[in-house]
């Protein structure tokens, strides 16, 4: 886990008092707002750098429950197969994508995104904070510059030789706007994990196992093509 993010979980445990996790009424204004940022900030901080139990012992905090070691992405888009492993062990993307092999490893020290995907090399750094996560480089032959803001509820930007822009809401699963000069229109069923709707031109059905809208979100240079 990153130092902001750490501090910030750290801050949010601080408010903690005996019969009342956070100190605070339950359901009160207050309440809600320190759940909804301790949620921000470990989804961001779980999708992007992992967290040692000894790291944990350090600040004091207790261990936070984890998604599984892998999660993958199966189906396709336009009759192009859809096999994707997401390894936040090795903190690596492997399998194909748009009838093309991927393998990108993730390297969290240097925040860089490197490997190859889309028929072309990777080459990315990004930098993140509870409220928004911003990627810039190279992938798919075209520069790369991705802002992906939570509370804005947006993707915005350039890849694969185009504008970007995704409006999105987690907790009803959609996804619209538009990306490689084509219009978007994604649901997503949070329960089967399934993923369908337009991409690209072309009809997309995807299920994410152990990953979820925001995974998609965070790496979606790799499903334009």
């Amino acid at each position: 886990m990153t130092h902001l993010a750490l501090i910030l979980i750290t801050s949010l445990n601080a408010h903690a008092a005996p019969g009342n996790d956070r100190g605070l009424p339950r359901g009160s204004a207050a309440s809600e707002v320190l759940v909804a940022a301790e949620a921000v900030a470990v989804r961001a901080a779980d999708s992007f750098a992992p967290m040692t139990g000894p790291a944990l012992a350090a600040a004091g905090l207790k261990a936070i429950a984890r998604r599984p070691a892998q999660g993958t992405v199966n189906g396709g888009t336009g009759g192009a197969p859809v096999e994707l492993t997401f390894d936040r062990r090795a903190w690596t993307i492997k399998g194909g994508v748009n009838g093309m092999p991927v393998e990108l490893f993730i390297d969290h020290e240097n925040r860089t995104i490197k490997g190859g995907a889309n028929g072309s090399p990777v080459d990315l750094v990004f930098d993140w904070s509870p409220e928004k996560i911003v990627m810039r480089g190279g992938a798919n032959r075209s520069p790369v510059e991705l802002v992906l803001d939570w509370n804005g509820r947006s993707l915005v930007g350039y890849a694969n030789n185009s504008p970007v822009r995704v409006d999105f809401d987690l907790d009803g699963g959609t996804l619209k706007g538009y990306a490689n000069h084509a219009p978007i229109d994604l649901a997503y069923d949070k329960v089967s994990g399934r993923l369908s709707g337009g991409l690209n031109h072309r009809p997309v059905d995807m299920t994410l196992t152990n990953l979820d809208l925001s995974d998609f979100l965070q790496y979606f240079f790799l499903f334009l093509k």
